[in-house]
């Protein structure tokens, strides 16, 4: 629900409260089974922000996990999970409300959203500059669907880092899982995968085969002119598997880093898999973390 309220309250001090309005009102965060045991004091609110269109647009997916979408009020409104103020339940229960997210589907990818927020992993402070270049494509173009690389992470579902030494010790064996939407890649069985032709093949990896000479931008354009021409099916496979290359190449941090920086990962490269939300098994989600615009902490204070 969000309810009508005037503002929420912001401890800046001890002794000192400040006042943030909520103009749109406050998103209830709290679980329902506590909101009515009589024994729960208290709940929780979020503000209601309103987004300009395009910044809804690059949000609405979840990659920032302070904005949270509420359906119910339009396509601009999101909890803003920055400020998070506890108040007796008697200001729910006075309060005027309406659903903010009302379908089943709806509240549990809401519920999954809120959880997340306060439950993701912190990256080695040594890897978060070889995801950054990553991070920076995704946040300048995950709203603009009509360009090739946007139409391509439109089919992404999850952009996931796998670590296969579950990041006890440095250099981290880094995987980065390109979890494709269901539908996008064929449904060849693992042991089945045809060849890429050869025209394609050369394409990518010129006359030798021997390292990819593709931009992602022009893989992405191949992709998405091929929906329009009917692109072989193992091609469209290849070319997926390319796409996903070259995203993890482009994981590399600036070359004035730090040793540990420079040596933070096995290889001195990330390797990369393509895989279907079919066939991502929860093990796999398990042992992995997954990339967003808000996932990366701030790099610490000199």
């Amino acid at each position: 629900d969000v309810v009508r309220v005037v503002s929420i309250p912001l401890k800046v001090q001890p002794g000192v409260v400040e006042w943030v309005a909520t103009p749109h009102g406050a998103a209830l965060i709290t679980q329902t089974c506590d909101v009515v045991l009589s024994d729960r004091l208290t709940a929780h609110l979020a503000p209601v922000l309103q987004l300009t269109p395009a910044e809804a647009k690059a949000n609405r997916n979840g990659r920032r996990p302070h904005l949270v979408h509420l359906p119910e009020l339009g396509d601009c409104y999101f909890a803003d999970l920055t400020y998070v103020a506890t108040v007796s339940k008697s200001v729910i229960a006075a309060a005027e409300r309406k659903p903010g997210v009302e379908s089943i589907d709806a509240v549990r990818k809401f519920g999954q959203r809120i959880g997340r927020r306060f439950s993701r992993f912190a990256f080695p402070d040594e890897v978060v500059p070889w995801i950054r270049p990553l991070q920076a494509l995704v946040e300048s173009k995950v709203s603009k669907e009509a360009s090739p690389i946007g139409w391509a992470l439109s089919k992404v579902a999850s952009l996931r880092l796998e670590c296969a030494g579950e990041w006890e010790v440095a250099p981290y064996p880094l995987t980065l899982c390109v979890v494709l939407e269901p539908g996008v890649l064929p449904p060849f069985p693992p042991d089945e995968i045809p060849s890429c032709s050869e025209r394609t093949n050369t394409w990518l990896y010129g006359p030798n085969g021997s390292a990819l000479i593709r931009k992602h931008s022009e893989i992405a354009k191949c992709l998405h002119d091929g929906e329009r021409v009917s692109l072989d099916a193992a091609d469209r496979y290849w070319l997926w598997g390319a796409l996903a290359d070259s995203w993890a190449a482009m994981c590399v941090p600036p070359e004035n880093s730090t040793v540990e920086t420079l040596e933070a990962v096995e290889g001195g490269a990330l390797s990369s898999e393509i895989l279907s939300t079919d066939d991502f098994s929860f093990e796999r989600y398990r042992h992995s973390e997954e990339i967003d615009l808000d996932h990366l902490s701030s790099p610490l204070p000199v």
